[in-house]
């Protein structure tokens, strides 16, 4: 209770501003990232801490804060040394280990610096400060960071860690040779632990390994020799600070903490590298620092969040806390001029702050000032009446300006030469020209051409932006190249185009549908003998030559389809379809297929080419051309389709079941694994790791099945929209439909069944509603007065669900059938209704 009493106080706390003492920025142009403190200029006692910023722009600063606020005399140096600085550190890295020096990081070296000061001999020191340089390493390898410690016994060293993992120790002006890490991927934070003479750095496994200086040693048998890890601890989060100090309570006076600063975790860690202690922080730290108290040994840790929190922790107790002006990306304690304890802190925008640990209030109305703003109900209301007004204008119908962008499309018959390439390039291609010309007054802007078109059929590049389009210029040409997937079912050849565009400051489109030849899909082979599936189509005129119907699917295949006796093709997929044309005088022609859904594309391609020769004919006698069809209506092949697609659909939503079943169980065990990751004191993990790897093993295994379910589910569902497609010509070749007839129809009866990831919401209860709806009220039994009212069960039906078979789509669609043979037709109320068997086609007579 107390604690969480604690808990509550310090985060009300946070509301408060840190005090700011002192302040400096340079601005946004140049970047400052690092800095550091210390007596760089060797000043006597009582010297005065300087204070050392670096930029990214080569620009080395050193203040010396003295008083509150900033002013002119504080800067002593600005200097530029021509690279970046990527870190700064204090250090006595000379051979005269007594004086003071700054290290300097740039990406291929490492310079020493002495802050030299001349001129003056007042109270406040020099008048003039110099950079000198005592020496500069080049560097081998691009640097990330820079540590400078001071090992017991023999002074301070310098460690520069590269970007590949590559540590280089200079101590007195010397360099050892440069060491590789084991275990290294990505460069980390990098600490050292003079106790046990040992560098601490962070891996990319989320561990924090441990090296001992004593195996920086040159090897003969390679030039980086690869250091060896003395102990690991594993953390599991991103480490952002790694230090070396003494926070826990009861340790002994040569013990220290190992203090590992995760986004979301503190971490103590003993000399060893066993877990002292474990905190879980609720928000996300970017830096951490630690300071000493006066009159005691133990220090304490100040933690920095990234929403600009500064926490202050005893051991694992918060002490205080306080808000900075932004995020900080360094932090530190010091004693600047005659003020002790002041928090220095970088901020992401390069502005150096010193705070005090005491808290500014918040200015008056920062709290509750939007509970006090009084309401303008004069102002609402004049914004009311305005966007009445643009919505107005927005809503009235103006009407269409005239010209705009026109298209054509020139489709050729022969596809494209087959590419030498590898993946799509070897597919068959198909060019199109699309002729977009512009003949409006004002110029088309921002044009944008989008093609789409149905699967196996895809586009090399199906968005196009094109130039300004100007009335009375030449017509844009634009090639679209088509290619089909080999390993799928065609079932439709169309293609549309759309243009957006603005002209005169309105947005308009225009839209064109195309139609891509046969041979794109499918290529001619020798007459086949098919004894599957078939079908025949009657006309009232003599029977045509297959090669006056199809010269361009004839023009490489055998003698026979030459002169008109059959045809025969073979679709990407594999699957055949053939035409036969009768001998007699009666033009009958008979579409044959190994499998039920090869029939629909040469079928519908047969009768456009019928009706489009048909259609050109002049002075016919009787009537004019008729197609139709006689035959009994294949809805037992179709239905064993709509089987297969159901079975398919619940054989996916099972393995999906399945699938996140074993994805639940491998998250249970990696959750527990993680529990004992993170306990104090780590427990056996029992077997854990063997249900791990028997759960992921088994999750693959049911990721491969669900593929080769959606694999299935697509086949089903081309066979189901070829299916469809040739149903709905049938009946309209069977029951002389109309255009309008046969659209309210297909509305209903959708070819559209591209399976989704949302199996809930299917084609067969899709379609069988819909089917429903046109058999009460489109399609009436003949004889029938007005439409039925709707029962109060009907006003919120039950939502759509997977059913259990495919019973009652397939008596929709029997009905239907029957409907329309009995003479209904789909309209509005069904008043199209013709009497059964008055149709006969024109000409049938004759024939």
């Amino acid at each position: 209770s107390t604690s969480k009493n604690a808990r509550s106080r310090s985060y009300e706390i946070v509301r408060c501003r840190a005090g700011e003492w002192w302040s400096a920025s340079v601005g946004e142009a140049d970047e400052v990232i690092t800095a550091a403190v210390g007596n760089f200029d060797n000043e006597p006692e009582p010297a005065l801490l300087k204070l050392a910023t670096g930029s990214l722009s080569g620009k080395l600063r050193v203040y010396r804060p003295r008083q509150r606020g900033y002013s002119l005399e504080d800067l002593l140096l600005e200097a530029a040394l021509e690279l970046p600085v990527l870190q700064l550190a204090a250090g006595r890295l000379t051979a005269d280990s007594s004086k003071l020096t700054l290290a300097v990081l740039h990406p291929r070296a490492l310079s020493v610096y002495r802050l030299v000061g001349s001129g003056g001999g007042s109270d406040d020191g020099p008048s003039y400060h110099a950079l000198e340089c005592i020496f500069s390493h080049a560097l081998e390898r691009p640097s990330y960071n820079l540590l400078v410690g001071t090992a017991s016994g023999s002074g301070d060293f310098a460690c520069v860690q590269s970007m590949d993992g590559l540590l280089t120790l200079l101590e007195k002006e010397r360099a050892q040779p440069p060491c590789q890490l084991s275990k290294f991927l990505l460069p980390g934070p990098l600490t050292y632990c003079a106790n046990t003479d040992a560098l601490l750095t962070f891996n990319s496994q989320l561990e924090v390994d441990c090296y001992r200086r004593a195996h920086f040693a040159p090897s003969p048998a390679s030039t980086h020799p690869r250091l060896q890890v003395d102990w690991s601890v594993p953390v599991g989060e991103h480490v952002t600070a790694l230090l070396v100090a003494r926070l826990s309570r009861g340790m002994a006076a040569s013990q220290v903490d190992i203090v590992v600063v995760a986004e979301r975790l503190l971490l103590y860690i003993k000399e060893n590298g066993s877990i002292r202690n474990q905190k879980r922080l609720d928000y996300s730290a970017c830096c951490a620092a630690a300071h000493s108290v006066d009159g005691s040994s133990q220090q304490r840790l100040v933690v920095g969040g990234r929403t600009g929190a500064v926490m202050v922790y005893s051991d694992m107790e918060l002490l205080w806390a306080a808000r900075l002006p932004g995020p900080p990306a360094t932090l530190g304690v010091h004693r600047f001029g005659q003020q002790p304890g002041l928090l220095l802190s970088l901020l992401y925008d390069g502005t150096t702050t010193l705070s005090y640990l005491g808290t500014t209030p918040p200015p008056p109305g920062a709290v509750g000032a939007a509970e006090s703003k009084q309401l303008n109900y004069e102002a609402m209301d004049a914004e009311h009446r305005r966007l009445l007004g643009v919505i107005r204008e927005a809503s009235t119908t103006r009407p269409e300006p005239a010209g705009g962008i026109s298209l054509r499309a020139e489709v050729p018959l022969r596809c494209d030469e087959r590419g030498s390439g590898e993946g799509a390039e070897e597919l068959p291609a198909l060019t199109v020209r699309l002729m977009a010309a512009h003949s409006g007054v004002a110029p088309a802007d921002d044009v944008s051409m989008v093609a789409s078109c149905a699967p196996p059929l895809f586009l090399a590049a199906d968005h196009i932006v094109l130039p300004p389009l100007i009335a009375g210029d030449p017509p844009a040409a634009v090639p679209l190249v088509f290619r089909a997937r080999p390993d799928e079912l065609p079932v439709d050849l169309s293609a549309t185009v759309v243009v957006n565009y603005s002209a005169g400051g309105e947005l308009r489109c225009a839209s064109c549908e195309l139609r891509l030849p046969l041979r794109l899909v499918a290529d001619p082979v020798e007459p086949l003998k098919t004894s599957g599936f078939r079908l025949t189509i009657e006309t009232n005129r003599p029977p045509l030559p297959l090669g006056a119907l199809f010269e361009d699917m004839v023009v490489d295949a055998a003698s026979a389809a030459a002169e008109g006796a059959a045809l025969s093709i073979v679709y990407g997929c594999g699957l055949d379809a053939t035409v036969l044309a009768s001998k007699k005088e009666r033009g009958r022609y008979r579409v044959c297929s190994s499998r039920f859904e090869g029939l629909w594309l040469l079928t519908d391609e047969l009768v456009r080419r019928l009706r489009a020769h048909g259609e050109g004919e002049a002075g016919a006698s009787d009537g004019g051309f008729a197609v139709w069809y006689e035959d009994s209506l294949p809805l037992r092949e179709y239905f064993e389709a709509i089987d297969d697609h159901l079975a398919s659909r619940r054989a996916l939503v099972d393995a999906k079941a399945e699938l996140e079943q074993r994805a639940r169980q491998l998250r249970a065990v990696e959750k527990r694994l993680l529990v004992r990751l993170k306990d104090r004191v780590p427990a056996p993990i029992a077997s854990l790791e063997a249900l791990l790897e028997g759960s992921h093993h088994q999750l693959l295994e049911l990721a491969h099945r669900a593929e080769e379910h959606q694999a299935q589910l697509r086949f089903h569902a081309a066979r189901v929209s070829a299916g469809t497609r040739l149903l709905l010509l049938l009946l309209r070749l069977k029951f002389r439909l109309g255009d309008e007839e046969e659209r309210l129809l297909e509305a209903h009866l959708s070819p559209l069944t591209s399976f989704s990831e949302e199996a809930s919401d299917g084609w067969e209860e899709r379609t069988a509603a819909a089917l429903t709806h046109l058999l009460h009220h489109g399609l009436k039994k003949r004889g029938t007065g007005a439409e039925p009212s709707a029962s109060p069960s009907q006003g919120a039906q039950a939502p759509l669900a997977m059913p259990a078979d495919a019973a009652k789509v397939k008596k929709s669609i029997t009905l239907v059938c029957d409907r329309l043979n009995k003479g209904s037709r789909p309209g509005k109320g069904g008043a199209q209704a013709a009497a059964p068997g008055s149709w006969e086609p024109p000409g049938k007579e004759a024939g």
